[in-house]
């Protein structure tokens, strides 16, 4: 891998990503982001992708350096320092070994990775400036945007932050409580799916952020696989699909949305659902 340090222009285009090492080597900034929201069926791609052989992808998921450098969230700020950011893309011997030895007993084949990505779900609703500073960093960057229908969503968001986290039942959640969460600023961002893909694609190269849709995970989760495999431009074979490609993951107790909520959601959320279907030619 070719060592690459960032420019002097590069460097004082940046207002929220400190560099506080001129040698910062960013050969190993990210080829491509899964960028979520929330519920879209993130963390079922990370899981996914994680083992195929071209492919490295940071651990843990949910890294929260660029969705974290405006708000300095006390939970999820650590260091807005690029050199910070680029150690979760090392690849030490121990884990190259262990790769190593995975790949050769799955597919038959050494772990070479082509691509380096990270998972972190609120990247969807990042400020242009953010993204413009991701352009600048790595100018070939991609980005997967995942979309859901936005009731749904909303509604598997709410379960796992008010009733899987607190371990509460749906009628131990005030509805107040329930129209704050759904009328939060940010709640709404995420919502606006083709407000994320005009922020990112204004930014990056053009053919250069990949739309999947939560539905096709239940339905052809194969060939969304595959799709995503070319988009990242690495070996798109159905022997790097695990057989965990039909399991969900991280997902929350099927309780089905109160009529009242329903009705709420909907309104909040009128014309989303016309816009995808205009700019996707996708419907609920």
């Amino acid at each position: 891998m070719e060592r690459r340090t960032i420019s002097d222009e590069a460097r004082c285009a940046l207002r929220w990503v400190k560099v506080s090492n001129r040698d910062t080597d960013l050969s190993r900034f990210p080829d491509f982001f899964i960028i979520g929201p929330q519920r879209t069926g993130t963390t079922w791609l990370h899981a996914q992708l994680r083992y195929h052989p071209e492919i490295f992808l940071a651990e843990p998921k949910e890294l929260y350096f660029f969705s974290s450098l405006k708000t300095r969230d006390p939970k999820r700020f650590v260091s807005d320092d690029l050199s910070f950011y680029l150690d979760y893309f090392r690849d030490p011997l121990w884990r190259r070994t262990a790769r190593t030895a995975l790949s050769q007993w799955k597919y038959r084949q050494p772990y070479a990775p082509r691509v380096r990505g990270e998972a972190t779900a609120s990247y969807a609703a990042l400020d242009a400036d953010i993204v413009a500073e991701i352009a600048t960093l790595n100018p070939d960057a991609k980005a997967i945007l995942m979309i859901r229908n936005p009731i749904d969503r909303a509604w598997s968001h709410a379960k796992k932050d008010l009733l899987r986290s607190s371990k509460r039942r749906v009628d131990q959640v005030s509805e107040a409580e329930f129209r704050a969460f759904f009328t939060d600023p940010y709640q709404q961002r995420c919502a606006r799916y083709a407000e994320q893909y005009d922020c990112w694609s204004a930014h990056l190269q053009p053919g250069h952020v990949f739309t999947g849709f939560f539905d096709d995970i239940r339905l052809r989760p194969e060939e969304l696989l595959l799709d995503v495999m070319r988009f990242l431009d690495v070996t798109a074979d159905r022997r790097y699909i695990d057989r965990s490609v039909r399991s969900a993951i991280n997902a929350t107790e099927g309780t089905n949305i109160p009529a009242q909520y329903r009705t709420l959601l909907a309104e909040l959320f009128e014309g989303e659902s016309a816009k995808v279907n205009a700019r996707f030619g996708r419907s609920w």
